[in-house]
């Protein structure tokens, strides 16, 4: 069975909506390092906590 079947609805919605979302970012220069950042701490994860994510937006020193 694949992930997507295994994770609840609304997660799996939530995980495609970020997805593309992500992919969209990642279309503008300025943005695409900030992109390929957030996308494993958004979707490979099970839960985000918000040091991770400052990591991922902000990179290694904030």
């Amino acid at each position: 069975m694949d992930e997507d079947a295994q994770q609840e609805p609304e997660q799996s919605v939530a995980n495609r909506v970020l997805s593309t979302f992500i992919a969209a970012v990642g279309e503008e220069d300025a943005l695409a390092e900030v992109a390929a950042r957030l996308k494993p701490v958004l979707l490979d994860g099970d839960a985000v906590n918000e040091a991770s994510l400052r990591q991922a937006i902000f990179g290694d020193d904030s």
